[in-house]
């Protein structure tokens, strides 16, 4: 370990309470300063206890880690400090009237006017930290590169908000389709509607009649003739003219075809909700350069040797989460395969938390470190300016972002062992949506109270954000520990 620095801020993880007092007591002693979060510190030292959820965080955040013994021997025996070596800075987000640049990757704008552009007023919760910005730049990497992208991970990862961000920085039109056990694939590729009066067919359009054109009867209409005279009646009004009116059908061509024409991203949201043999029927589109055969339909071919060329702009998203989810299909290797950019997105700690809260509170935008560059976004809009003036609003939000990362972890998020819910059928969910809640009423209690004690009102906000979500009076005590652990006492 290198030797300390004194005036650095140091977070303390893995000590009991007494331990940590007397750590505290040293650490000040030797001119350090404490950090309440990992979010503002320049190195953590872990103590005896398990740290693991803290180790995981600073493992993200680029933070040097020392165990107390080693970091209390090194101070006691130092000769001179070694400063810290910088890194270079620059704009996360570089914004120019053709292009943009996300990180590393730029990707050329578009002046597409349609309402499937993502609004800006989506976005103003957004916080750029570390784990949105590398699923971003993954998004970019893949629109650069035309390759199609998967962002697997957690609940509530950044992933689909990532790819409608990236959207909406360049302008382009995006298609979210939530797949789910009921999707098919004619919700994809297209199917056959009534299309009521017979009319001239259009570019996506194929008519199926009681007559075939050669005179041949089509007997595919007559079940419904004979089962459904009601339903009969009126798709095809024609029909009370005499026995040889017949109805009229449309094919109608499904999200896949339709972006494929118009150049339209399509994002995938839950692929493995659906039936392994519905994915199957994408396998082409994921292809390089996608192609698209409409067998289901009069067999119009997208693609290279086929009768549609595929739109410039066409791109193919999916999001999921891991397969140990409940209700998730184990996909085949071959349309694994296809997906070309495969994003693991990362499960955010208290650092991400941290810096979510003080994006929301005061509209600053924390720093990220990424392949020997240090990125820097500049301070936004906060959300919730009102909890600006809530005396001592700053050391609230770390301790907040501290219950709500030991919350996750207690409850089996980032694949730890649930201590939480462990009779439970479904563990317990604490996610980003969690926060933002808890703001949201909090800011609400404010605006519509503002002369009551902030101190009651945060309590009551946790209680009603967090603690009555959990029933079980054993994961309620628990619960409770993990909430005088992060200093924040319940009412």
């Amino acid at each position: 370990m290198n030797t300390p620095v004194k005036g650095k801020k140091i977070c303390l993880r893995g000590f009991g309470q007494q331990q940590e007092t007397e750590a505290k007591a040293r650490l000040v002693k030797h001119g350090f300063e404490l950090a309440p979060s990992i979010s503002c510190a320049d190195a953590m030292v872990v103590g005896p206890e398990d740290a693991s959820l803290a180790l995981e965080a600073a493992r993200k955040a680029r933070l040097p880690v020392t165990p107390w013994c080693e970091f209390i021997s090194a101070l006691e025996n130092a000769v001179a400090p070694v400063p810290a070596v910088g890194l270079p800075r620059r704009a996360a987000i570089e914004i120019k009237s053709g292009s943009v640049r996300i990180l590393d990757q730029e990707l050329c704008r578009s002046d597409v006017a349609s309402p499937l552009v993502p609004a800006e007023e989506w976005f103003r919760h957004l916080c750029l930290d570390g784990c949105f910005l590398q699923n971003a730049r993954a998004v970019a990497m893949g629109v650069r590169n035309g390759l199609p992208v998967m962002l697997e991970g957690e609940t509530c990862a950044s992933k689909t908000i990532s790819i409608r961000w990236v959207a909406h920085l360049i302008g382009h039109p995006v298609l979210r389709i939530n797949l789910n056990g009921q999707s098919d694939t004619s919700e994809l590729v297209g199917r056959y509607v009534p299309g009521g009066a017979r009319q001239d067919p259009g570019p996506n359009t194929v008519l199926v009649s009681g007559k075939r054109r050669s005179g041949e009867q089509d007997t595919r209409s007559a079940p419904i003739r004979a089962n459904c005279p009601d339903l009969w009646s009126k798709w095809n009004p024609s029909s009370a003219a005499g026995p040889s009116a017949t109805p009229s059908w449309r094919f109608q061509e499904g999200c896949i075809p339709t972006a494929m024409r118009h150049g339209w991203w399509v994002l995938l949201d839950e692929v493995n909700l659906a039936e392994p043999q519905v994915l199957e029927r994408l396998n082409p589109v994921i292809e390089q350069p996608p192609s698209l055969a409409l067998t289901e339909g009069d067999g119009t071919v997208f693609g290279p040797g086929g009768t549609v060329p595929v739109a410039r702009g066409f791109h193919l998203f999916g999001t999921m989460n891991p397969a140990e989810y409940a209700g998730r299909s184990v996909l085949s290797p071959a349309f694994r395969d296809r997906w070309s950019v495969w994003q693991h997105a990362d499960v955010p700690g208290e650092a991400e938390f941290a810096a979510m809260l003080n994006c929301l509170v005061f509209g600053e935008q924390p720093e990220f470190a990424f392949e020997g560059v240090l990125y820097y976004s500049p301070p936004t809009k906060p959300v919730h300016p009102e909890l600006a003036a809530i005396d001592g609003i700053r050391e609230v939000l770390p301790r907040l972002a501290l219950f709500h990362a030991s919350l996750c972890q207690a409850s089996g998020m980032g694949g730890a062992a649930p201590s939480l819910g462990r009779t439970r059928r479904e563990r317990y969910v604490f996610t980003r949506r969690t926060l933002l809640n808890c703001l949201k009423l909090l800011g609400r209690a404010r605006v519509e109270n503002p002369d009551a004690p902030a101190g009651a009102q945060i309590r009551q906000v946790i209680e009603d954000a967090y603690m009555r979500r959990i029933g079980d009076r054993t994961d309620r005590n628990a619960a409770v520990a993990l909430l005088r652990a992060a200093g924040l006492s319940e009412r």
